[in-house]
């Protein structure tokens, strides 16, 4: 999340300059690469570029074909790679055994929506949606080139891809992904769609936009440095709660996105938002106000991860207190109750103790086990796709 959000803060700068520029995006992938669709990159007209769609071999052709397109009247263009050449000199040598297919668009294009332009202002909003891209087509629907269609959780679309044949056809792929996404069901994140009518064809990238994670946490010690910095680091969006005033929070946490006061726990729901994006790390320190926080968590939130400070015998001790009053509804809640927080990792520093449990964080939202990569048997991002089918160009 972090690469997106510098990617939208560059496109943010050079579109309020009116200046001309390329969103190169991965779009399909067959067999193993570095880099999954939807990874993007921005090529600048002096060839600067910002953001990365490989292991650091397609960069410099993407940049060269790019400003060639900056030169021409196209809109866009689909470039396929073959990341099997292992000829080290004068093929790509990056020892993966796939392709990859890269989409460029020029910004600003007549009538086109740029897809970072889309992707900004639903992050902004914290709206899950799904981006549709039409990444290739046959002849008779090659102006389809690029164009885009988000749907949003309310319902809403946008985008250049609202009217023609294939709009309605592209609408209804997007909105089973987005039902999927609402649903929890989606676990890969994209989809290639082929849509036809009669002879034409295109194929179309789908992406699930989710909003950045959103870490709550309480406490205001020297142990939140690092928690704030790291996840930062990582592009999420960080609130510090705490009892000092909010002016004297922000200077000493300039880091966090929101810092804010909080004198009763109970009253969290009605300050802070919180969505199945959001996390919470509890490290008050204090026995009584982190007992308060973790019941209002529970039972008024649905955040799928709740993070205690300390030892675990202080964890149980708070939930043993509060099955007094809750009962059975506890043991439904409890699942969601990490203490003591983090991974394994031997950490003793307060760094230490925020790497530990970033990562657990970051495990958990994705479902992910946490455990070595080496001892995992699938590839790394799940099922490995298929190469791609090429459209039936010749109807």
């Amino acid at each position: 999340m972090r690469e997106l959000r510098d990617l939208l803060q560059e496109a943010g700068r050079l579109t309020a300059a009116g200046t001309p520029h390329v969103v190169a995006t991965v779009v399909r992938i067959g067999g193993s690469t570095y880099r999954r669709p939807g990874a993007r990159m921005i090529v600048e007209a002096d060839g600067a570029n910002h953001g990365t769609i490989s292991g650091g071999c397609l960069e410099g052709e993407v940049t060269r074909r790019a400003l060639q397109l900056l030169e021409e009247d196209a809109p866009a263009r689909l470039l396929p790679f073959d990341l099997a050449d292992d000829d080290l000199i004068y093929g790509f040598g990056t020892g993966c055994d796939g392709v990859a297919h890269v989409l460029l668009e020029r910004v600003p294009a007549p009538g086109r929506r740029s897809p970072l332009e889309l992707l900004g202002r639903c992050l902004q909003e914290r709206r899950q949606a799904v981006l549709a891209t039409v990444i290739e087509t046959t002849e008779a629907w090659t102006n389809w080139l690029g164009r885009h269609l988000l749907l949003r959780a309310d319902g809403g679309a946008e985008g250049d891809l609202l009217e023609g044949p294939p709009a309605r056809l592209i609408y209804e792929a997007a909105r089973q992904m987005l039902e999927r996404l609402l649903a929890g069901r989606e676990e890969r994140g994209w989809a290639t769609h082929r849509v036809a009518e009669g002879p034409a064809q295109m194929d179309v990238l789908l992406e699930a936009v989710q909003p950045p994670v959103r870490l709550l946490v309480f406490g205001e010690g020297h142990d939140v440095f690092p928690v704030v910095r790291f996840a930062r680091g990582l592009g999420w969006e960080v609130e510090v709660i705490g009892r000092r005033p909010p002016e004297e929070l922000a200077r000493r946490f300039p880091e966090a996105d929101t810092c804010r006061f909080l004198m009763h726990p109970e009253q969290l729901t009605q300050h802070v938002a919180v969505d199945r994006r959001t996390a919470a790390l509890v490290m008050n320190h204090t026995y009584l106000r982190d007992r308060q926080i973790l019941e209002t968590l529970l039972f008024e939130t649905d955040i799928p991860y709740i993070g205690m400070l300390g030892p675990k015998e202080r964890t149980e001790r708070m939930l043993s207190e509060l099955a007094r009053s809750h009962g059975d509804r506890l043991e439904a809640e409890r699942a969601r109750v990490y203490g003591p927080v983090g991974l394994d990792i031997g950490t003793e520093t307060a760094e230490e103790i925020a790497l530990s449990a970033l990562a657990e964080i970051q495990a958990v939202l994705h479902g992910r086990s946490a455990r070595p990569l080496r001892e995992r048997n699938a590839p790394i991002h799940g099922e490995r796709p298929p190469l791609p089918r090429p459209l039936n160009v010749s109807s």
